[in-house]
């Protein structure tokens, strides 16, 4: 940012942990007294990890690899639970054994997170400012109020949005204001929302706690703190893990409502019938997973992958050109052709692929991606299709 130098204020919060013991079997076998102000009732002995931490539901698989690999850790950040704001890590204890610790990060995540003017005087200075900068919780930016631009932002910023150096923040024009779900012309709307006060947003599927603060006459600080919630049966499809069709759907409706560029894939396992009729239902179910696996492994943060129903599933791809999700699908399909799956061996997909126009609605893109699906099908499988 010209001639503004931000630091942080100081931070401070105890570290307070609650533990939880689970086994293989995701049954608790004992935890701490404290961890029940967390949690809707007392946890017992017996009882199942995932009614009291619904967070982890589609997770389970990569949990259970802590007891096999030792030194996996799980971890979900700023996780909000009966009022507190927490970190949440599991950890390998013995070989029937994890430990999931609680830390209590409620005093980091409501303090005053400002930034103050500085002279800048020195470059060490500037670039030890700028590693605390990057490593708060927090997504950060800066916005000239005479510009109503982006100036200044932190690693955690660049990384959810997918910005690869800082420079290119000015130069992408990245009207943030528009992906989140309140109608807004501006930041300086924006900031009257949310001065000195805390207000939730959402981008996506993802909600934040958002803050702004005068930094000088010309710039407002903006924070963004991510809070997880995934609700049991609700958003997530219970097989895969992933988000269900009616939930993208309306992710879909505000871009286009937003006149947000985007591309629509429709994806799935060819020939996969064939599994169930040949191996029964259960391996069918498996194959699925791990095919999931594979696609959620190679796609970005900010990607949007929903179970649209039996082998079919929906992959919005936001942020890139045509060009671009042209080559990262074919990408996909590359991966998947030359992965063994465990149960079957070699399987392969296809892919219809929409890029949005000015004129389309929901039903129109999911129509053309779709349809080009169909014609992936027809001219012999395991390719990628795009209808304009």
């Amino acid at each position: 940012m010209k001639n503004l130098q931000i630091v942080l204020n100081a931070i401070l919060a105890k570290n307070i942990f609650e533990y939880m013991l689970i086994d293989r079997d995701f049954r608790i076998l004992s935890s701490s007294s404290g961890i029940k102000k967390y949690l809707d009732k007392e946890p017992s002995s017996g009882d199942d990890v995932l009614e009291y931490f619904p967070e982890f539901v589609g997770s389970e698989e990569e949990i259970k690899q802590i007891f096999i690999k030792r030194y996996c850790l799980y971890s979900l950040e700023s996780v909000y639970k009966n009022e507190y704001y927490v970190n949440i890590t599991i950890e390998y204890c013995t070989e029937d054994t994890a430990i999931v610790l609680i830390h209590n990060i409620t005093a980091v995540t409501l303090s005053n997170q400002r930034l103050l003017q500085y002279s800048n005087e020195s470059s060490i200075l500037n670039s030890t400012l700028q590693k605390v900068v990057d490593n708060q919780n927090a997504l950060l930016f800066v916005v000239n109020s005479q510009s109503d631009k982006i100036e200044f932002v932190n690693r955690k910023f660049m990384d959810y949005f997918n910005v690869e150096h800082i420079n290119d923040v000015e130069h992408m024009e990245l009207n943030l204001y528009h992906k989140f779900d309140k109608a807004l012309s501006g930041y300086d709307e924006l900031f009257d929302h949310a001065e000195n006060k805390e207000i939730l947003i959402k981008v996506g599927i993802d909600t934040f706690i958002m803050k702004a603060t005068l930094v000088e006459a010309t710039h407002k600080l903006f924070t963004m703190t991510k809070i997880t919630e995934l609700s049991k049966g609700l958003q997530l499809d219970p097989l895969t893990g992933i988000y269900k069709k009616e939930y993208l759907d309306e992710i879909i409706k505000k871009l286009l409502i937003n006149r947000q560029k985007f591309s629509l894939v429709i994806l799935d396992l060819d020939d996969f019938k064939k599994i169930n009729d040949t191996y029964g239902h259960l391996i069918g179910d498996q194959v699925l997973k791990e095919f999931v696996q594979i696609i959620k492994q190679n796609i970005r943060k900010n990607d949007f992958f929903a179970r649209w129903g039996g082998e079919e599933f929906m992959l919005l791809l936001e942020d890139g050109r045509l060009e671009e999700s042209k080559n990262r699908v074919e990408c996909l399909r590359k991966i998947v052709d030359s992965h063994l799956f465990e149960t079957i061996g070699h399987l392969t997909s296809s892919f219809g692929l929409a890029y949005t126009t000015d004129e389309d609605d929901i039903d129109s893109i999911i129509r053309r991606a779709d349809k080009a699906l169909y014609e992936a099908k027809a001219n012999g499988k395991n390719q990628v299709i795009f209808k304009g």
